[in-house]
């Protein structure tokens, strides 16, 4: 007998399909790790850099100004001229709280999408707190330092 029956060619073709399928469903659950992973090290630099900004300013922290809910205060521009540290704080929280999302006057400074944050600052301990939402799943980064 010679060549392939049509049967033997239909089933081949049905192996194929499926193999093409489950590459094609890997792929995207790999991509969909990936945002998660993204949007994970987004979390990571945030609370790195309020960290950061915290260290930079113990006068703020020590005053008691590091405080945030899910609002962020309104600042002066610390950029093009000096600040108080409570003014500086309150510029820090803002620059976060924008990249978090929940502020920002044109809407250009979102890091994270679907953010939120909570800073617990007392007796010179800090706990940075940031959730969002990936795949319909809340995500929860818990950051903090002593001293």
């Amino acid at each position: 007998m010679r060549g392939f029956s049509m049967l033997e060619l239909l089933v081949a073709l049905l192996v194929a399909g499926v193999g093409v399928l489950g590459v094609t469903g890997l792929g995207a659950i790999g991509l969909q790790h990936g945002r998660s992973a993204a949007a994970h090290a987004d979390a990571v630099l945030l609370a790195h850099d309020l960290m950061e900004r915290i260290r930079a300013n113990p006068a703020g922290l020590a005053a008691g100004a590091y405080a945030f809910g899910n609002a962020a205060p309104a600042s002066s521009d610390c950029v093009s001229g000096p600040c108080s540290p409570a003014e500086m704080a309150a510029f820090d929280l803002s620059a976060w709280g924008c990249a978090l999302g929940l502020a920002g006057d044109n809407g250009d400074c979102v890091a994270l999408m679907n953010g939120q944050g909570e800073v617990a600052a007392a007796a010179g301990a800090v706990a940075v707190t940031i959730r969002w939402r990936v795949r319909g799943m809340t995500q929860t980064l818990a950051f903090g330092s002593r001293g």
